[in-house]
């Protein structure tokens, strides 16, 4: 769709045109239709980091109740999103610690910052300085919760081995 006023065109599912026309206050015009299968492959730059990611198709998780109908994947940080990140062999990037906060993957001028609280606010303001910001609005993010804590759990991607106790199970209920 092409941003009234503008040269700017913008890739938005077809049923979100309206209501983000609203949300943006300019009127958005059909430029061409394509589909999400003849935009896979493509690729975009990432608008902070010097960096292209193709374009994919994820799953019946993304739909055009909100947004743009388009999402990032993050393969490090969900398992739909793992799954779509193992289909099209995407690396598996985790810049979030065990404390919660951002790693040196996430960018250096992020580093350290907590995932749910600084770090949002850093990383707007980067968008913004970069002309990268077409909207900021809130959002209730569908967390699972720890129920111990009642705080929201972060998934991460973490290398694990396991152990086969065949071998030992029977001497070692024996020794409970």
């Amino acid at each position: 769709a092409r941003v009234e006023g503008s040269d700017a065109c913008l890739v938005v599912a077809e049923d979100l045109v309206e209501a983000l026309a609203e949300k943006f206050g300019k009127s958005l015009s059909a430029v061409a239709k394509v589909t999400g299968a003849e935009l896979e492959g493509c690729t975009y730059k990432h608008p902070l980091y010097a960096r292209e990611s193709p374009v994919v198709i994820g799953g019946d998780y993304i739909t055009t109740e909100s947004g743009t109908g388009l999402v990032h994947t993050a393969p490090g940080h969900g398992q739909d999103d793992f799954i779509v990140g193992q289909k099209y062999g995407l690396p598996i990037l985790s810049p979030v610690d065990n404390a919660g906060r951002l790693t040196a993957e996430a960018g250096e001028e992020f580093e350290g910052m907590n995932v749910l609280g600084d770090a949002n606010g850093a990383i707007i303001a980067a968008l913004e300085r970069e002309g990268a910001l077409l909207l900021e609005e809130s959002y209730e993010h569908k967390y699972p919760y720890d129920w111990r804590t009642k705080k929201p759990t972060i998934f991460r991607a973490t290398e694990q081995w396991f152990a086969s106790v065949d071998g030992f199970k029977s001497e070692a209920l024996e020794a409970i």
